[in-house]
């Protein structure tokens, strides 16, 4: 009994200490991840590539966004945005659900929400 309490003792001191360490999360690198995987269709600029005007364009009634636009920004609520990027566009827009987490599409969001004041 003696042998393992040494060992016992480290176990229990090492969940303690893992337990009471605060847990430090990174902030979310919303201008690279635009620059990563929104820049090929809407652009540095948030106005939109050719690639990515053609893609809407393949659709009919689809509007390509302007992310400069305030009236395009003030007819989108968060949430919507967030579908988007989770869910894409069948033939326009990838889906991001498998690629970015929640926080990485809020801050996505909210980096887009900034197009019109830049």
């Amino acid at each position: 009994m003696r042998d393992i309490l040494p060992a016992v003792m480290l176990i229990c001191c090492t969940a303690i200490f893992l337990h009471m360490t605060p847990y430090v999360k990174a902030e979310v690198d919303a201008g690279f991840l635009y620059k990563t995987h929104c820049v090929p269709c809407h652009g540095a600029d948030g106005k939109g590539t050719d690639l990515g005007k053609q893609l809407a364009a393949m659709a009919e009634g689809v509007e390509f966004p302007d992310f400069t636009n305030a009236e395009w920004q003030a007819k989108r609520t968060d949430e919507r945005m967030i579908e988007q990027i989770k869910n894409g566009s069948p033939n326009r827009m990838f889906s991001f659900k498998d690629k970015l987490s929640e926080e990485e599409m809020k801050a996505l969001v909210a980096y887009v929400r900034g197009f019109p004041s830049r």
